[in-house]
């Protein structure tokens, strides 16, 4: 005869193997999924990070290899200055997200979920992935034309 403790056990572990299963496929927020690069911003592909405000979204370094899982978005935030996302959503990071159109890099949006993120701080803004922000790769500016992102 199953007792209300057995019982309680079993549905406790139902339940946990359901969530385990079904839950966000986003709960590694703050994982890094690529790699940063070496960006020189005094090559045409890279011109608007010259000016504060402007972003970019970079998928190789200047050696040619990946930068990110899908990309990475850079912004140029204040004089010396720059932050930069992975392009992953959190919710499913093999999906790329794409900024959206006219916000100059200000705002990205998942084209699957429907998230959009901010990108000064790569905080959730609203949709399915508001439990976790954008990872944020490290950038170090040299002060002329060199900038370093790195995990």
């Amino acid at each position: 005869m199953e007792t209300i403790h057995t019982r309680a056990v079993s549905l406790l572990a139902a339940l946990s193997v359901f969530l385990l299963t079904t839950g966000c496929k986003g709960d590694v927020c703050n994982t890094p999924f690529g790699e940063g690069g070496v960006i020189n911003l005094s090559l045409p592909d890279f011109a608007p990070l010259l000016n504060v405000g402007g972003a970019v979204i970079v998928t190789h370094d200047n050696y040619g290899f990946d930068m990110g899982h899908r990309g990475i978005l850079v912004r140029h935030t204040s004089l010396y200055e720059f932050a930069a996302f992975d392009c992953s959503c959190p919710y499913d990071r093999d999906i790329t997200l794409l900024p959206i159109e006219g916000w100059n890099g200000a705002v990205l949006e998942c084209p699957s979920c429907g998230s959009r993120f901010e990108t000064e701080y790569g905080n959730p803004l609203d949709g399915a992935a508001t439990s976790c922000p954008l990872y944020q790769y490290t950038t170090h500016f040299d002060g002329y034309y060199t900038l370093e992102i790195y995990n």
